[in-house]
């Protein structure tokens, strides 16, 4: 019965991996998704080749149940990368790649050749020490990433990470079942890993195939700062902007905003002001966040929140067309910037006829 169970819960995952890779394949040519391709196509291929070596005597045969194991560890560093390209945009190269995969080939292969258990639980280790490692830089990268994020994007749907917290605690479930696999070799413990990673998976791929990469806006580099935003050549332009550059730049934004009202746009990001006033995107970030004081996603929210709080007091359109057209791109992330500026909810704002006080877009 074990045999049959295990087969089964290996078949679902031959097809769950799969169709994965085929899902992000076909969704677009970015880096993140060709990573999301490599490990689905990596871990398939894997329990493909389980497949052949589950049977009665796999159970009892130490050494070849060791050198399945440590093959499958290869993957691990995949996952390190799709956290990396995650977490930072871009730092990804060949180089990095290959020093990572590394320690997961070598181990390895000094353990099918010698046959030395030392190097396989050496692989263990490596891989344990590895994971956890990467596990907890990820949780600390998060809000350095999404505080990175507010300050090129006016919105965070789809874009930020928070959503990765609720993965990575899962992660030590996972470890911990997949190190007594490796010590005990046990099918139901090797029947739990492979259910657990897999509805994991299911909830990682669906978060992954909705994420926005913001590599194009969150990368850094000088070729970027010379080719972005219309075309200001970064040598013209000394770092810190002069007093007659940061007043033509805040002129200009400010026009943007009380004239075009750009805010209005649910997915604008910096790269697009930046384009609009013929600045590169460095300067303009410099003005929000030095000159200005603020974050471009609080610069933007604060002027859809006085727009909102007009059409609450103005008209009798419902909240969540209210939020619609003040350039929210959802009603959830409506109120809970509305309620941050404003100090109340837009309802309450509405039955108060406008006595709370919205925000003073001339003080900025």
């Amino acid at each position: 019965m074990a045999i049959e169970t295990i087969f089964f819960i290996y078949g679902m995952c031959v097809m769950f991996y799969f169709m994965a890779a085929w899902m992000f394949w076909r969704r677009d040519s970015g880096r993140l998704s060709r990573l999301v391709v490599m490990l689905m196509l990596t871990i398939g291929l894997e329990s493909v080749k389980d497949l052949f070596f589950v049977n009665g005597q796999f159970i009892n045969d130490t050494l070849l149940w060791q050198a399945v194991t440590a093959v499958d560890m290869v993957a691990v560093p995949m996952y390190a990368f799709l956290l990396i390209e995650l977490c930072r945009p871009g730092f990804l190269c060949r180089r990095i790649m290959l020093s990572h995969l590394a320690p997961f080939v070598i181990l390895p292969v000094l353990f099918l050749i010698s046959g030395y258990e030392v190097f396989y639980y050496a692989d263990v280790a490596w891989t344990t020490v590895y994971g956890v490692g990467y596990a907890l830089w990820t949780l600390k990268e998060i809000p350095r990433y999404n505080r990175k994020l507010k300050e090129r994007y006016s919105y965070v749907e789809h874009v930020n990470l928070n959503w990765l917290r609720v993965i990575l605690l899962s992660f030590f479930v996972i470890l911990i079942l997949w190190i007594l696999d490796c010590v005990f070799m046990s099918f139901i413990i090797e029947s739990a890993y492979m259910v657990v990673s897999l509805a994991l998976w299911m909830f990682f791929a669906y978060f992954l195939y909705r994420h926005e990469q913001a590599m194009s806006e969150l990368a850094d580099s000088p070729l970027a700062a010379l080719t972005d935003g219309g075309g200001d050549d970064v040598s013209r332009q000394p770092a810190g902007c002069t007093a007659p550059v940061a007043n033509d730049l805040h002129v200009r934004i400010q026009r943007l905003f009380s004239e075009e009202r750009i805010y209005l746009n649910p997915r604008l990001k910096l790269s697009d002001i930046s384009r609009m006033v013929g600045s590169n995107r460095t300067y303009v970030s410099d003005f929000f966040n030095r000159v200005n004081g603020k974050t471009f996603y609080e610069y933007v929210n604060r002027h859809r929140v006085a727009y909102a709080c007009e059409l609450l007091t103005g008209t009798s359109k419902c909240v969540d067309v209210v939020a619609e057209e003040a350039g929210f791109s959802s009603r959830s992330t409506f109120f809970r910037v509305f309620s941050a500026v404003v100090g109340v909810t837009p309802s309450e704002f509405r039955r108060s006829g406008g006595s709370v006080p919205p925000p003073n877009l001339s003080d900025w």
